[in-house]
């Protein structure tokens, strides 16, 4: 017979004379009853307890309880609250996408997210834009500082243990969130997960070519020889962010270039996720100003860099080409933008920090693929651009070796550079002709370039 009562949270219980109490987690599962497993064992050291004396048997509850109350512990710890992620999205007078970019930050399928908007004083229809989203997304007003000040301020009120950037114009695919934040979930020792990411147009149509993670680890090496990643693809980790002291509200581009080789330098690991997750809009070109603006940081980043005395030998052994590769995209975005004395200074540079590139055909071909428009290496533009890379090229060179008071370092690479360049310019000539043959026989049309063909595969 078994009688019941309440007694400080618990129940007791007689049975054939004996009475015992169970606690409030055999409670929970059913009034004592247990499903022995290893843990019931761990927590007993053998079987329920049979005393062997005559009479009655005898079991010792008090085990079971125990084991089913840390059973049932352990498996609510299995089903932990999801890490909120924080999305910054900066905008100035970026109310023609706003909409765009909001819709897929609220549609990540990862369940907590929260948005944060900094209108940095937009005089458009942004306040507009954003009234739509009252109470779905949190809003910070200021004036014009710029996209790391933007930033800065997301972050001060951000509660996120995970931080996500979003440009204004550009947008996450749905389970972008949901599978970067699972990497830092079950990786703690990786501070960055990034992703690949492709280019859309103005309409959003997708253009062709990707941006594609480059490796994991310590990524710092690569970081310095140019900014592998697009700050969308990138969910980091809020704490690391404040302790390196968040963007640089001095730098007018190439901020999250200097905040992510910061970051490197502290000794965060990356780790990446081999699918396009981030789609970045592909804008007509920028103003003069901006290509210069955008010149200039990139130089000051590598300055502040490696202004540290403390740097290892190693990483103070890429100095040069470091610089190199930041002049030679320079001289890139000047050429592409009409600003060729501007360009040619850059070359002149590039040369000055690390003559030795001038002869290495990987190193001209990555500056030939520099002078395309970005996202858009493919058949399509290598018989359309083919022309302005392969002139640019040629134009660079002799203007570089016209110099009058030419560095002797540069100079003794004259017939070198010379012979890399009519050799890289033929296969680039060869690579457009093969591909005007591919296009021919899909249908590709491509107007006055036709006359390039042999006679038997013109239309």
């Amino acid at each position: 017979m078994a009688a019941e009562e309440g007694a400080r949270g618990g129940e007791s219980v007689e049975r054939r004379g004996r009475r015992g109490r169970i606690s409030p987690g055999a409670q929970a599962i059913g009034a004592g009853r247990v499903e022995h497993d290893e843990e019931d064992r761990r927590v007993f050291r053998h079987a329920p307890r049979v005393d062997c004396a005559p009479g009655p048997v005898k079991f010792s509850r008090r085990g079971s309880a125990v084991a089913a109350s840390n059973r049932l512990r352990y498996r609510a710890s299995e089903v932990a609250e999801p890490r909120l992620v924080s999305i910054i999205v900066p905008c100035h007078n970026g109310a023609r996408f706003l909409a765009e970019a909001l819709d897929s930050a609220l549609a990540q399928t990862h369940p907590a997210v929260e948005v944060i908007v900094v209108d940095d004083g937009s005089i458009d229809d942004t306040p507009s834009v954003l009234g739509r989203y009252a109470g779905r997304v949190r809003v910070i007003r200021q004036r014009n500082r710029g996209p790391s000040a933007a930033r800065n301020a997301a972050l001060d009120v951000a509660r996120g243990d995970y931080v996500a950037f979003l440009d204004a114009d550009d947008r996450f695919l749905p389970d972008k969130v949901a599978r970067q934040a699972g990497v830092l979930d079950a990786r703690p020792d990786v501070g960055l997960v990034y992703s690949g990411w492709r280019f859309i147009d103005e309409d959003g149509r997708v253009l062709r070519g990707e941006g594609t993670p480059r490796g994991e680890g310590d990524l710092l090496p690569a970081l310095l020889l140019g900014n592998p990643i697009h700050p969308l693809a990138a969910v980091v980790r809020r704490t690391l962010v404040a302790e390196a002291g968040g963007f640089d509200e001095s730098l007018r581009g190439c901020e999250e270039w200097d905040l992510f080789l910061r970051l490197s330098r502290r000794g965060m690991r990356w780790a990446s996720v081999e699918a396009v997750l981030g789609e970045y809009r592909i804008h007509p070109a920028q103003s003069h100003g901006q290509t210069r603006m955008m010149f200039a940081s990139a130089i000051r980043v590598l300055e502040a860099f490696f202004a540290d005395s403390d740097l290892p030998p190693t990483l103070r052994s890429l100095e040069g080409q470091a610089f190199q590769a930041a002049y030679l995209r320079g001289a890139a975005a000047c050429y592409r933008a009409g600003l060729m004395a501007d360009g040619d200074r850059a070359f002149h540079a590039a040369a000055r920090a690390r003559p030795a590139f001038l002869g290495e055909p990987a190193t001209l071909r990555r500056f030939c693929r520099d002078l395309m428009p970005t996202g858009a290496q493919h058949q399509d533009v290598v018989v359309t651009h083919w022309r302005f890379v392969t002139q640019t090229l040629r134009e660079a060179m002799r203007t570089l070796f016209r110099r009058a008071a030419l560095e002797p370092e540069i100079a003794a690479l004259r017939g070198r550079a010379r012979w890399t360049t009519a050799r890289l310019t033929a296969r680039l000539g060869w690579k457009r002709l093969r591909s005007l043959i591919v296009a021919t026989r899909a249908g590709t049309d491509y107007g006055d370039h036709r006359d390039l063909l042999p006679s038997r595969l013109a239309p």
